[in-house]
């Protein structure tokens, strides 16, 4: 199994169970508590609050230092325990957190659990939230348009949970080969496995954290084992949290089968660069919301197989598409919708604020205005939850604060017992402006001042010019460089007021807000009913949005029917070329083959890939780039496309390549579409002529997939003679005026010729160079090779059926030329070139 070794990390710490630092001294009470959490999370960077910063000791600041780019510094230096550390402030803890958990590595949070004020000694500290790649602390920090997924499997099942979204299900499997080719499609950011997994798994991932666990939850055993040690391993690692997932079963039979390979090949969701820009994601999304950029991802994962299913989405994205004013407006209220199903997963979390209550109330209620116009949501209690919009809107101030700790972010007017608590916290600071203004007079000393600061709470402040003028009753408190500070009687007294009275108002407002959280937090499971389903309107009516911008048009589905694809263009192409883009028409039976040849350039890889991108398109439900489409449905897409190397598994490209044509020949049918691109290109010329042959009388004659082959072996197309199934077809090219075009126009009948030194001549090579190729080809042509031509056309005649006679080339380009469209010059430079071919 292929794993990045470095972010697993379980077993002792080396520093488990020391007492005594490095030097041999004993430790701080400090440095005691520390290692008393720390052996109890060897497996992680720990995060040691102390006072407003977060502080990492020993290995973990030598690794977290690099990776948070910030100073590692050693504590007790002068002692000669030089402990290696580094920390940051406890309010920004959310980037640093991150980098840690992209890095690999899980994250213990120990906090300071009692008030320090109140603290008798050093203060208790525990940790309060375990993080992984898969456990995220903040959901904003994570990519918005991608699910984070982490994974588990076993004999018969594999399960995937987002809890950064709520979001969970399950597959049942019958082959490990299918939950490692779901994992790879899925890209999981962590795997939870068993201890016995761990050492026996076959599967091939890479870049993946790994996380052992061996229990499973109890209580739902209608889930598959997978699945339960998943929510077993979430709840252990929430400290307390409540966190909720829900499992829903998938279903492999229900959707097209794409696998990662065929997701590459298509630049789906990224160019073979990896680029965002260029893929077929960027070239269509035009949601409005994260969630809907998500489901949309996710449509093209799962393509649907069922004719019916896809034309329910199909009516929708045509209702809005010819709606074109209320589908403007309804776009205008989705971009002010934000993503209903991190925002509540962050309210399950400690750390969430009233502000961030009434964000989430604020993106509720625009979401409540689309409902009317989504259908099937009648199983949801809108009203209900309508209320309790109202009432989070009606309870919390407007521009809620962020901090909770000074209170004042519940109305007044609503709770009596607040108003009072606030009233007397209110009159409190009038009668401390009044103290001062008493002990101005009092004492004479014009600059005296009544101070508050969170250390040492309220004070009087008197300069060094006038302390001759201090009371005796006044006790002294803090000296500074230009100043005094004093207590009376009378402060203390009042100080005690003022800090129980904003106390009690503090903690009935966390009351109310968390009494709010509670009670939006009982309607998760709709919520996230809701969330869905809006996140899926957006992207239906994000598809009607695109139809109408791009002149796409509606798919039409006959099982077993033709592919009729009529002014088809790649969804990709055409918005990325700055020429207009050339449509075509393409039309394939059940059962056959389109075998293109031509030379490179002319446009054979785009015109198989617009096929099978207009495929893929219809059958998660959008109108496709086209005038007219009629298709079959497709049970599975197979690609092979380009050559690639796996250098990991120590696989050359042609065994790659071989490999891919194995899978596709073990798994087609005739619900099956298939692209090969210059297949056998990775050997030699006659063995790959042979393969390329064989595989492709293989599907014709036995799978009867619909398949679209490209080759450069011209000798192929003698098949079409042998078999009726088999239509020669190519690129057009305009060769007149010794120079050739590209037309991109899809024509019948095999190329006639090969162009490959032309493209090479246009691509810049020396002209000796090619002036020698001409003549390799010529001998070629005449089957007079310097070296083993006798051998290898013997070879040749037992594979392929011997070609016809020719015209010498000079021939061919005086019955091709227009003459009449010729200038003087063009056929001067066009005799030219012929006698420098022949010299």
């Amino acid at each position: 199994m292929q794993f990045s070794e470095h972010l697993f990390r379980v077993g002792k710490s080396k520093n488990q169970g020391v007492s005594l630092g490095q030097t041999g001294a004993k430790l701080t009470p400090l440095m005691q508590q520390y290692w008393e959490v720390k052996n109890q999370h060897t497996d992680k960077v720990l995060l040691f609050r102390m006072g407003d910063f977060y502080e990492m000791f020993h290995d973990d600041a030598v690794t977290a230092a690099p990776i948070l780019n910030i100073a590692l510094t050693a504590r007790n230096k002068k002692s000669g325990d030089e402990t290696p550390m580094c920390g940051f402030p406890h309010h920004s803890v959310a980037g640093p957190i991150s980098k840690l958990l992209e890095a690999g590595h899980k994250v213990a949070i120990c906090d300071q659990v009692e008030d320090p004020k109140l603290a008798k000694g050093l203060v208790k500290r525990a940790v309060t939230r375990v993080l992984s790649p898969g456990m995220v602390f903040d959901p904003e920090t994570l990519d918005q348009i991608s699910a984070n997924y982490m994974a588990a499997f076993d004999e018969h099942s594999v399960s995937f949970a987002d809890v950064s979204t709520g979001e969970a299900f399950y597959f049942i499997t019958s082959s490990t080969d299918l939950s490692e080719s779901l994992m790879t499609l899925l890209k999981p950011t962590e795997l939870v496995l068993t201890s016995g997994q761990r050492k026996t798994t076959p599967l091939q991932l890479s870049e993946v954290c790994l996380s052992v666990h061996d229990a499973e939850a109890e209580g739902v055993e209608e889930l598959p084992g997978s699945a339960r040690r998943l929510l077993s391993y979430v709840q252990s690692m929430s400290c307390g949290d409540a966190v909720e997932l829900r499992f829903r079963q998938r279903q492999t039979g229900k959707t097209m089968g794409l696998t990662e390979r065929v997701i590459r090949h298509l630049e789906v969701f990224e160019t073979y660069r990896g680029d965002k820009k260029g893929s077929l994601f960027h070239a269509i999304n035009r949601t409005k919301t994260s969630a809907g950029a998500r489901k949309l991802k996710d449509f093209l994962r799962f393509p649907l197989r069922d004719a019916a299913e896809i034309n329910e989405r199909l009516d929708q994205v045509s209702y809005w598409q010819a709606q074109a004013a209320e589908l403007q407006s309804l776009r205008e209220t989705f971009s002010r919708l934000g993503d209903i199903e991190r925002r509540l997963a962050k309210l399950g979390q400690p750390s969430a604020t009233p502000r961030d209550l009434q964000s989430f109330a604020e993106s509720l209620l625009v979401g409540l205005q689309l409902s009317p116009k989504i259908p099937g949501l009648d199983q949801f209690d809108l009203p209900a939850i309508h209320d309790l919009v109202d009432q989070i809107e009606n309870t919390l101030v407007d521009e809620a604060p962020i901090q909770t700790k000074e209170g004042g972010f519940i109305r007044k007017g609503i709770y009596p017992e607040l108003d009072e608590l606030a009233g007397l916290s209110e009159s409190s600071q009038e009668q401390l402006r009044q103290l001062e203004a008493r002990e101005k007079k009092a004492t004479g000393i014009s600059t005296l001042k009544v101070k508050y600061n969170s250390v040492f709470g309220y004070y009087i402040e008197v300069t060094k010019a006038h302390t001759d003028k201090v009371p005796d009753h006044y006790k002294r408190k803090q000296t500074l460089t230009n100043a005094e500070r004093y207590l009376t009687q009378e402060l203390s007294e009042l100080e005690e007021k003022i800090l129980s009275a904003r106390s009690k108002r503090v903690e009935l407002e966390m009351d109310i807000f968390l009494g709010l959280k509670k009670k939006l937090l009982h309607f998760r499971a709709e919520l996230l009913g809701l969330a869905e389903a809006w996140a899926q309107f957006d992207v239906l009516t994000s598809f009607a949005w695109l139809a109408l911008e791009k002149s796409y048009c509606r798919p039409s589905f006959t099982e077993g029917a033709a592919i009729d694809l009529v002014g088809s263009r790649h969804p990709v192409v055409e918005q990325q070329s700055s020429n207009r883009f050339v449509a075509n028409d393409v039309k394939l039976e059940a059962g056959h083959c389109l075998l293109l040849t031509g030379p490179n350039m002319a446009g054979k890889s785009t015109i198989m890939r617009q096929v099978a991108l207009c495929v893929l398109l219809a059958q998660i439900g959008c109108f496709v780039p086209a005038d007219q489409a009629s298709l079959p449905v497709f049970h599975r897409l197979f690609t092979r496309v380009g050559a690639s190397d796996d250098l990991s598994e120590g696989l050359s490209t042609f065994m790659v390549e071989m490999q891919e044509a194995a899978e596709i020949l073990a798994q087609s049918d005739n619900k099956t579409l298939v692209i090969l691109d210059e297949i056998g290109r990775g050997t030699s010329t006659y063995d790959g002529m042979s393969l390329a042959q064989a595989i492709l009388e293989y599907l014709v004659a036995d799978k009867r997939p619909y398949t679209f082959f490209a080759t450069h072996y011209h000798e192929l197309t003698h098949l079409e003679r042998k078999w009726p199934q088999v239509h020669n077809a190519h690129m057009g090219i305009d060769d007149r005026a010794g120079r050739i075009e590209f037309l991109y126009s899809l024509h019948t009948g095999p190329a006639n010729k090969s162009y490959g030194i032309d493209v090479s001549k246009r691509a810049g090579l020396p002209t000796s160079v090619i002036r020698r190729a001409r003549q390799l080809l010529n001998q070629h042509e005449l089957g007079a090779t310097e070296v083993g031509a006798s051998d290898q056309l013997g070879l040749l005649d037992q594979v392929f059926e011997p070609a016809l006679p020719e015209a010498s080339f000079v021939e061919e380009e005086i019955k091709s030329m227009a003459v009449k469209d010729m200038t003087p010059m063009e056929a001067l430079n066009r005799i030219f070139e012929w006698q420098q071919k022949l010299s």
